[in-house]
């Protein structure tokens, strides 16, 4: 049973993995682009079209 229950959570945290999804910076180092990253820059994204509006 445990070893199920392990499987059914890897399985789980793989589906929610972006699979390699990141950010080059100048330096062409590679920055995983992280659930927080993508919040941060929806959050800036209404802020600045609520203020355009």
């Amino acid at each position: 049973m445990a070893a199920t229950t392990h499987n059914n959570e890897k399985a789980h945290k793989d589906a929610d993995y972006m699979h390699g999804a990141a950010v080059i910076d100048k330096n062409g180092k590679e920055h995983p682009i992280t659930e927080e990253m993508i919040e941060k820059a929806l959050k800036q994204i209404l802020k600045a079209s609520k203020t355009s509006s």
